[in-house]
């Protein structure tokens, strides 16, 4: 026994290629996808060397920060040096500096007292005249 084979496919075949173009369809897919694929490969060649300059951007400002925070402990070590009492009395004696003996005061003439002590402004007596 051996069956016949149906005809019915090769005429749907023949019928498509007759009214669409044989090659129209297929090809303009197939080239869009071709140009998407490549302009994806090349953006993600750009996105990586944006990111590497990126990388050593950073690389270059922690080099920085690291120069600057030795530079701050270099400065706070110096200020430290130069605070030290011991040192500001020896420079205060080379140069002739010394604590008086006793204090004396000092009066100024054609300068009066004042009758009361001058009192502390608070917002509420600035507002109501009070002194």
């Amino acid at each position: 026994m051996t069956s016949e084979a149906i005809a019915q496919p090769q005429a749907r075949s023949r019928a498509r290629s007759a009214t669409v173009g044989a090659r129209g369809p297929r090809v303009i897919p197939l080239a869009f996808f071709t140009l998407l694929a490549i302009a994806l490969f090349f953006a993600m060649i750009y996105l990586r060397i944006a990111l590497d300059r990126t990388a050593f951007e950073l690389e270059g400002l922690e080099d920085e920060i690291v120069l600057e925070e030795s530079r701050q402990l270099d400065l706070r070590l110096e200020i430290a040096r130069l605070q030290d009492p011991l040192r500001i009395s020896t420079e205060a004696e080379r140069i002739g500096l010394t604590h008086p003996d006793e204090r004396l005061p000092i009066e100024i003439s054609g300068v009066r007292e004042r009758a009361t002590p001058p009192t502390t402004e608070t917002p509420l007596r600035a507002l109501t005249g009070q002194r």
